[in-house]
């Protein structure tokens, strides 16, 4: 592979894995900001996977640290790489979107890697029947899977992780990229939209993809502008009824916690 020089945007351009005609191509977007040595781990997990129909693609917000060392380490393994400021984690990955040729998109982030070296080729072997596919992830430190089947329903209550799915092209096509307005929940906001056309077909495989990291800002913070809306983009991508089930779940767990606190209070 060719190593890359700074074109006159300063960008970094790899040679990058040409598309097969067979295969489906899958392209790995990783968006990162002065990450030091945790973006390491994982683009060394990215490289080493045995699915040779692979190609990375690093976003960078424009780190000051060591991130840019290793990445330019790593170079050989990666087909296109960009440090320059940008507006958070989901408009790093919309820009990973505009320059990937895979069919098949996913994103992760410095720190977070897959859980072993044939995680794609166990995944795309069998191609998939519908345009969204995901498993489970390991959950930090714990050793405890997350999170099984989803249903319209179930995705009402918790999102699927980002580090669990990948997704056709076409999906961001017809939907757009992710809505950066939610800094931390983008992913969830276009989950409701693919679970709610009857195209997407999503696809659960009993099976783990990757380890995600606990310490990252979306494990310990919120984000208030998704919270906001989540009704309105629930009912306007699942359905009023689906908005309907969801409040009255909401409300049979606020009458079990107060009935909970009584009876501890009482004792």
């Amino acid at each position: 592979m060719l190593r890359s020089a700074i074109n006159e945007e300063g960008r970094f351009p790899c040679t990058g894995v040409e598309k097969p005609g067979r295969d489906q191509l899958v392209s790995i977007v990783l968006a990162v900001f002065n990450a030091g040595d945790a973006v390491r781990k994982t683009i060394e997990s990215i490289c080493s996977q045995t699915y040779s129909q692979r190609e990375l693609l690093i976003v960078d917000g424009g780190s000051s640290d060591q991130t840019l060392d290793i990445i330019r380490e790593k170079e050989e393994g990666i087909a296109y790489w960009v440090s320059e400021p940008d507006r958070g984690t989901y408009d790093a990955f919309n820009k990973g979107i505009a320059h990937a040729k895979g069919d098949w998109l996913y994103f992760i982030g410095a720190g977070d890697f897959f859980v072993d070296k044939m995680v794609l080729e166990r995944l795309f072997t069998v191609p998939p029947k519908g345009m969204l596919i995901y498993g489970d992830v390991v959950w930090g430190n714990t050793g405890k899977f997350y999170d099984g089947r989803f249903s319209k329903l179930k995705l009402c209550r918790r999102n699927i992780c980002q580090q669990a799915i990948f997704y056709h092209r076409d999906l961001f096509r017809k939907w757009g990229g992710f809505d950066i307005r939610y800094g931390l929940l983008a992913d969830y906001a276009f989950n409701m939209k693919c679970f709610g056309d009857p195209h997407t077909a999503p696809e659960y495989r009993k099976m783990a993809v990757a380890c995600f990291g606990l310490d990252g800002v979306s494990a310990r913070m919120s984000d208030e502008a998704f919270e906001t809306e989540k009704a309105d983009l629930i009912r306007g991508s699942l359905g009023k009824t689906y908005l309907i089930l969801t409040r009255l779940h909401q409300a049979q767990r606020a009458v079990v916690k107060r009935v909970e606190t009584f009876f501890k209070s009482s004792r």
